[in-house]
């Protein structure tokens, strides 16, 4: 079983990479700048990797994928990150990924870049217990045909976020003014009518920041706003998703999809 869902996610990384030339190419990517961006919006418990789509290869992954996963860096791989998927999980995640193909064959190939996707499932550590991993995923490389190459991809632990054993739906977030699409597909396989984006981009960045633990002052001076907007936009986003706190928001943000 374990080799069938491998093969067929790999399978799927190919389609998506129409099998492009450029994956052969070695990447020049500024990883540090690409870390200082993740680390003011991402929790401490996360680390990201370069996935080249085409050779279905992880060319980097971050040195904090030790505390997270306690995995060596070497194990890092598509095909062992595949056979540690949670047995319950597997067979939703080659969906997922087959749904992701299918979503991003529909793009013009200018807007391949404008998209993160987003869904969650468990991963085992290296001491055999299994955690709740949020993947978010951005194409960072792309060709004139619109085809996939490199992916950037950040995997944030959530465990403590949850509040129930029950993954999250699968959401395209637009970028640089891009329509999102939320819950396009439920972990059965049903599809959804794309919900309309809740929150202004705004207040997405608020959320995240939030969720970190940033005072008021903290959030202020990341955004360049006053405190005084950092409140509206709080008392906003509360009304929005009629929450009472930011405690609830939190997991009600992983079950849609918000972040």
């Amino acid at each position: 079983m374990d080799s069938l869902n491998y093969n067929q996610a790999k399978q799927t990384w190919q389609e998506i990479a129409k099998y492009a030339p450029e994956a052969n190419l070695p990447y020049t990517f500024q990883l540090e700048i690409y870390e200082k961006l993740l680390d003011r919006l991402h929790p401490e418990a996360y680390y990201y990797y370069i996935f080249n789509v085409g050779n279905i290869e992880i060319e980097f992954v971050s040195e904090s994928l030790k505390n997270v996963l306690g995995w060596s860096l070497s194990n890092f791989n598509p095909e062992n990150i595949m056979n540690n998927i949670h047995p319950d999980d597997k067979s939703r995640f080659v969906m997922y990924e087959q749904e992701v193909t299918n979503f991003f064959s529909k793009l013009k190939p200018d807007k391949v870049l404008k998209y993160k996707v987003n869904y969650d499932y468990r991963l085992r550590c290296a001491d055999g217990s299994y955690k709740w991993i949020l993947q978010q995923v951005s194409t960072i490389q792309t060709n004139e045909d619109g085809a996939v190459v490199r992916v950037l991809g950040v995997h944030t632990d959530i465990t403590q976020l949850k509040t129930e054993e029950k993954a999250i739906n699968l959401s395209f977030l637009g970028l640089d003014g891009e329509p999102s699409y939320y819950n396009v597909l439920t972990p059965y396989g049903q599809q959804k009518t794309p919900e309309a984006s809740l929150f202004t981009r705004r207040e997405k960045e608020l959320i995240q920041l939030v969720l970190l633990g940033r005072t008021t002052l903290e959030i202020a001076s990341a955004l360049y706003i006053s405190p005084y907007t950092v409140s509206v936009h709080r008392k906003n986003i509360l009304r929005k998703s009629n929450c009472k706190s930011f405690v609830e928001l939190g997991s009600k943000a992983l079950r849609e999809g918000w972040i």
